[in-house]
């Protein structure tokens, strides 16, 4: 390539003013074809990148339906959890309510038990003391009928003396 200076710099000929436009119009032309490519290049990056969008997109609407999924899962079993939880509650609460009922009346048995008890041993301790009374009535008739015997044996001796005599 030769080094051509400028026509228009000194102010001579059309002929360098025409080359001038000629690279000038190459120029736009290579400026054009640059930018053309720039524009392609951007495109098919946008397309790149929309495409990306696209198939994040799916992967995140297949996410969200698989999140909706399990949550509708967790909550149905959440639900069979608490319902077998209130059966579980309702049962040991009546459970708990049949334990005190039988301890109350276990408690009502035992003090009946108790009554009977006390009014037996009441009903003994006056036997007792009936039959202490009644040893002490047979202790006494049996000294009284020790002493009428032996004054019984002495009227017989005095009897017999008497006949003796």
């Amino acid at each position: 390539m030769q080094k051509e200076l400028n026509p228009e710099l000194f102010g001579t000929g059309a002929i360098g003013s025409m080359r001038f436009r000629e690279d000038e119009t190459n120029t736009s032309q290579r400026q054009t074809l640059q930018l053309e490519e720039k524009i392609a290049e951007n495109r098919s990056q946008v397309k790149f990148t929309m495409d990306q969008m696209a198939s994040l997109v799916t992967q995140v609407n297949e996410y969200i339906k698989t999140s909706h999924a399990k949550f509708d899962r967790l909550q149905a079993s959440i639900r069979a959890i608490e319902g077998s939880e209130k059966t579980n509650y309702s049962e040991v609460g009546q459970r708990l309510s049949q334990v005190h009922q039988r301890l109350n009346e276990r408690k009502s048995w035992d003090a009946k038990v108790q009554e009977m008890i006390d009014r037996q041993n009441g009903i003994l301790r006056s036997y007792e003391v009936r039959m202490n009374h009644l040893q002490k009535l047979l202790s006494e008739k049996d000294a009284q009928m020790v002493s009428a015997q032996a004054a019984l044996n002495d009227a017989k001796m005095e009897i017999s003396r008497l006949k003796r005599l």
